[in-house]
């Protein structure tokens, strides 16, 4: 057999080990499931298959999470992935879900409902904000001015919108530092 052959003969038989262990051991496929090492789904082609685009709000959701300490990965996009729930697995209910690497999540979760049920408050971009503004060790007034710089004007009048976009030139200066 040539190389791609016993690579396919090989996948064949992986598939029909998980597949037979899936219906013999539900329960723990189940729990490896809930602990974000099983996805039976991993290797659809997500095109083909049709999976929906993240929605803009999801994905300032998952940019955002990381930097306000939610999301325990360094990338935001290694905290999603493209699953159904056990015990089926069923590619029709399969969507976006939220691994459990955050420090609020016992298992995975639909990220739109993550999104719903853990907003991105003010209070959490601010408290990111002020971890940055240290980790810069910048004092007050060099914090005024460069809030001044960016938006024309103090942050007693700054958005939620304005907020997130200060933390991601924060972030931004903390990296140029690096």
């Amino acid at each position: 057999m040539q190389e791609p052959d016993v690579d396919l003969a090989m996948q064949a038989e992986v598939e029909a080990f998980f597949a037979q262990y899936q219906q013999e051991h539900p329960e723990e496929t189940s729990l490896a499931w809930s602990a974000g090492v099983c996805n039976p789904l991993a290797r659809v082609d997500l095109l083909a298959v049709g999976a929906r685009y993240l929605e803009p709000e999801e994905e300032d959701w998952l940019a955002l999470a990381p930097m306000v300490g939610w999301l325990l990965v360094e990338d935001e996009l290694d905290a999603i992935y493209f699953t159904a729930p056990p015990p089926d697995f069923a590619l029709e209910q399969a969507d976006w879900y939220v691994r459990s690497l955050t420090t609020f999540l016992e298992e995975p979760v639909l990220l739109r409902e993550a999104v719903e049920q853990y907003p991105m408050t003010e209070a959490s971009i601010r408290g990111a904000i002020d971890q940055r503004v240290q980790q810069l060790g910048w004092t007050l007034e060099q914090r005024t001015r460069f809030v001044l710089e960016l938006f024309e004007q103090p942050e007693v009048g700054l958005a939620q919108a304005d907020w997130e976009l200060l933390l991601f030139e924060l972030q931004s200066q903390l990296q140029g530092l690096n």
